[in-house]
């Protein structure tokens, strides 16, 4: 158990400092990131990223419901994970999450499909975002884009069918003539099961809200950008919007999204910060109210 947990220890260290240096790397440039940003636009962008927060926590705590981790727990995980998740390149920090959540549940398998459930909703929120942009304003959808949709829907298709092809595959393995590769295909069913089972309990009855949490999140995002652009140019507007949504996507950059980011992953420390101070000098007063007791007794 304490190897288990120092290793668990070692992890948070190295992927913490890992993610450290490359936020000191990567916004170096901090003031001149912000250094043609009016006060008005930056406490627009502080807003935005409350906001934007407090509803993917929500939305992850909602994926979480009817687990055992507790509010303040899920508070601290997310302030913790989150800000490693945007630094680390490829999308690595969404592994720090699983491993994290996974073993807050003490079920990995759980903690992987909750993250990813997260991440997909998230993503076809963009994406349906996206799309409704550029088929108001007449937009050019780049092959990117296409290749996020087919894939999302694939993999939606696949959730849809499978309880059906699983039965039939199941049911022709076990009514044929038993070898080791059928034996092998049996597990690999079963693992699969299990990992639809997963899903489908943690989207039975939310999948709509957590969907719908996600456009919120998005929808907020948007209108500060509407709110530092100005709502004059509609069509320049519109070209700002993409150009944030594709950042987003990893396809571009934006001077907004960069903002975003720097002022959620210091509020989030600030936060996992502050629920560890309080953390430690709770666990204090319990100490030092044993002692005390322990003191009398002596007596």
């Amino acid at each position: 158990m304490r190897n288990r947990e120092r290793r668990y220890r070692l992890i948070n260290l190295g992927v913490i400092l890992a993610a450290v240096l490359l936020f000191v790397y990567n916004y170096q440039d901090v003031s001149t990131l912000f250094g043609d940003t009016d006060f008005f636009h930056i406490f627009i962008t502080f807003i935005t990223v409350l906001l934007v927060h407090l509803i993917k926590a929500g939305r992850l705590y909602l994926a979480l419901y009817g687990t055992e981790i507790t509010l303040p727990s899920h508070v601290k995980i997310y302030s913790k994970v989150t800000p490693v998740g945007v630094v680390l390149p490829f999308k690595l920090g969404e592994f720090f999450r699983m491993f994290c959540y996974g073993r807050q549940l003490g079920n990995n398998l759980k903690g992987i499909v909750i993250i990813l459930l997260d991440r997909f909703m998230d993503s076809i929120a963009l994406v349906s975002i996206l799309l409704l942009i550029w088929m108001m304003n007449g937009g050019h959808v780049i092959p990117f884009v296409y290749v996020i949709v087919v894939f999302l829907v694939l993999v939606m298709i696949a959730y849809l069918i499978f309880p059906g092809m699983h039965g039939f595959w199941k049911k022709f393995i076990l009514c044929s003539k038993a070898t080791k590769r059928k034996l092998v295909l049996l597990r690999i069913l079963d693992s699969l099961d299990m990992v639809y089972r997963e899903i489908e309990g943690v989207t039975r009855g939310r999948g709509v809200l957590l969907y719908a949490m996600s456009l919120a999140a998005w929808a907020v995002e948007m209108g500060s950008i509407a709110i530092r652009h100005g709502l004059s140019d509609q069509s320049s507007l519109s070209q700002k919007i993409s150009e944030y949504l594709l950042s987003a996507m990893g396809q571009g950059h934006s001077v907004m999204l960069r903002q975003f980011i720097c002022i959620s992953i210091v509020l989030l420390i600030a936060v996992y910060m502050l629920i560890k101070t309080i953390e430690l000098l709770s666990a204090e007063g319990k100490r030092g109210k044993t002692q005390y007791e322990n003191n009398r007794g002596l007596r």
